[in-house]
């Protein structure tokens, strides 16, 4: 299932007055869970608005499962399409039981599913007591929710994201992190823009980077070279070829060394990896100082893509 190809981009070519976005070419396969990423004006939002047929002035060709987007009405091909992004409401003087839907019986849910699937999201997202309550008058996250079940309400085969955690407490980002990763078991695909890619960095199987309208970079997280990379701060002088050679032998990367504040950079490909460091030490008998989780961010992956080895 994996490795069917869902969507597909050929020659994509979008043209402005100083500027353009293209040609690219990319591949997303079903069942993968993929960040699109690329600073302010990359052109990742006029690719995504393109995917979804928001953008139709283009040249080039979209594929979603064969179909050409040029070729069929966007109602027809968005119906596998869940969309998320953050809407205001702020003038819906409308319940929200009654607006979720009517937007469910818009979006081509099954009449006899509908009070069903709408219940089932509202009681998911903590939102069921305030079912009769207007929309305007929700607070931000419970709108927040409300676009959270937008996107779900059609059970899509795909899932597009725009920044999925914004806004949202870490209980809830979590539990949206946990309901992507469900929704992968279900075979579904999920493409999602993140500025802080360090709280998903975990669950992204692949990356497409775009920077000044080019690709620059498409292919999985070991392709692209990011770990999970931690800081270790020591009470005393060890020996760091010791320590290398011992990592090497634990498939554990070692990077920066800095002699004044004793300390190392490592990288695991997962937490349980960081025991053998805890285990060296304690043999040696030198006390850990501290362990500091290192960010994932853009600047953390162009280090990536400029030297495939990481810091």
């Amino acid at each position: 299932m994996k490795d069917l190809t869902i969507i597909k981009f050929e020659n994509f070519l979008k043209k402005f007055k100083k500027s353009s976005i293209g040609p690219i070419d990319f591949e997303i396969k079903q069942n993968r869970i993929v960040a699109f990423l690329g600073s302010s004006g990359s052109g990742k939002t006029v690719i995504l608005n393109s995917l979804i047929g928001a953008t139709k002035k283009y040249k080039g060709d979209i594929f979603i499962e064969d179909s050409n987007r040029k070729k069929i009405s966007n109602h027809i091909l968005n119906k596998q399409i869940g969309i998320y992004i953050q809407m205001d409401f702020s003038l819906y003087d409308m319940k929200a039981y009654n607006f979720l839907k009517t937007m469910a019986s818009i979006y081509g849910v099954k009449k006899d599913l509908i009070k069903e699937r709408v219940k089932y999201w509202m009681e998911y997202f903590n939102l069921w007591e305030s079912k009769d309550k207007s929309l305007k008058n929700f607070s931000w996250g419970m709108k927040n929710r409300i676009n959270f079940i937008l996107c779900f309400l059609k059970d899509p085969n795909i899932i597009i994201m725009d920044e999925p955690g914004a806004n949202l407490d870490s209980i809830w980002r979590n539990k949206v992190k946990n309901l992507l990763i469900k929704f992968k078991q279900e075979g579904k695909t999920i493409i999602f823009t993140v500025h802080n890619i360090d709280e998903m960095t975990d669950i992204i199987d692949d990356y497409i980077i775009i920077e000044k309208g080019k690709l620059i970079f498409l292919g999985s997280k070991e392709e692209l070279n990011i770990y999970n990379k931690y800081k270790l701060f020591l009470d005393s002088e060890f020996d760091v070829k010791e320590l290398r050679n011992f990592l090497d032998r634990h498939n554990i990367k070692s990077f920066k060394f800095d002699l004044q504040e004793n300390s190392i950079v490592i990288a695991t490909n997962n937490t349980k990896e960081i025991n053998w460091l805890f285990l060296f030490f304690l043999k040696k008998n030198i006390p850990i100082k501290n362990l500091v989780k290192l960010p994932v961010n853009m600047e953390s992956i162009h280090k990536a893509l400029e030297s495939k080895t990481g810091i």
